[in-house]
């Protein structure tokens, strides 16, 4: 009985240490809104008490988190030691990398918005075949869409401000509350815009696929440890279930639009690629979404594989060629 229940609570711990932080804050946001819905069908007596359970219940979840991650903490601590940084350092070792990452991922965006307004040319990207994804993504359409809710939003927000202040100075400051997420969201709309529109494809070399779909992520990744391509006509979950893999352990490289399109790496590979800032390695499946996935399927299969039927290509070792 003691070691089924040790084994449940290291079962537990591993699902929160590979749970992404972002992915936690939507289950806290979820309970908030559930909560707050429930309360209003509770007795007045009890909406007190109910309340204060349900603010404090996010707070758990990152407190479990933490003493999940609290062993990663200290192996990272002990590499930072062990490479002799400096003791600043060690402080950002005990942060979570999804903070770090999402901090450079902000200044990636702020540095995109300068770039656009002083008009400066994108770096150049190797030479090779490209295989865009905006033509018949939907990347135009969801920054259009984000912009017209920020011009919607901003007469909304005046309503609500007049509605919920009680004093000329509440109002004020929810005016410039208001008046900075937007003008915060609209930074990081057209950061992105200026990385993704500077790019616009995936490079495929002689020797690599180099993937880019902005600061959001990219990475580059020898044809020698693709083992398979194949078309995705399924959501990325089912397509884990169905093959046995875990999902954590995967990759998505997408603007917006559902993958339809799998890498298959060589087991036991390190291919390393920056997602959101943060650098992620491993030899997972990497789901990509391209405008059109089958001419990747033959540009692979012309770099040394052979492309079976069905949309599959797969390596062939060179020997049996």
């Amino acid at each position: 009985m003691r070691a089924t229940s040790f084994s449940v609570m290291r079962r537990y711990r591993d699902d929160l240490q590979t749970m992404p932080w972002i992915t936690l804050a939507g289950y806290g946001l979820l309970i908030v809104f559930y909560g707050l819905l429930i309360s209003f069908l509770l007795p007045a007596a009890w909406q007190v008490v109910f309340m204060r359970i349900l603010l404090v219940t996010p707070l758990t979840l990152i407190v479990a988190k933490d003493l999940a991650c609290f062993p990663l903490s200290v192996a990272r601590v002990k590499s930072a030691k062990a490479r002799g940084a400096a003791w600043p350092l060690f402080l950002w070792a005990l942060a979570p990398p999804e903070f770090l990452s999402y901090m450079r991922l902000d200044g990636a965006m702020w540095r995109g918005v300068f770039n656009w307004l002083l008009r400066r040319q994108h770096p150049s990207q190797p030479t090779g075949t490209p295989f865009g994804y905006l033509e018949r993504g939907s990347y135009d359409t969801v920054i259009c869409l984000v912009l017209v809710a920020l011009i919607v939003e901003l007469p909304v927000d005046v309503l609500i401000a007049s509605v919920m202040a009680k004093t000329p100075e509440q109002r004020h400051m929810l005016h410039l509350i208001f008046g900075l997420i937007a003008a915060y969201s609209l930074v990081w709309v057209l950061g992105d815009r200026w990385h993704v529109l500077g790019r616009r494809h995936h490079i495929l070399t002689e020797t690599s696929l180099e993937l880019d779909i902005g600061a959001r992520g990219f990475g580059s990744i020898p044809l020698d440890a693709i083992v398979g391509c194949e078309r995705l006509d399924e959501s990325p979950q089912s397509w884990c279930m169905r093959n046995a893999y875990a999902l954590h352990a995967t990759r998505k490289l997408t603007p917006f639009d559902a993958p339809n399109l799998v890498l298959l790496l060589k087991p036991g590979c390190d291919v390393q690629l920056c997602l959101l800032q943060q650098k992620r390695g491993g030899d997972g499946p990497i789901f990509l979404y391209l405008d059109r996935p089958e001419l990747l399927i033959a540009g692979i299969a012309e770099r040394g594989t052979h492309c079976l039927p069905g949309g599959v290509a797969t390596c062939v070792p060179a020997e049996a060629r």
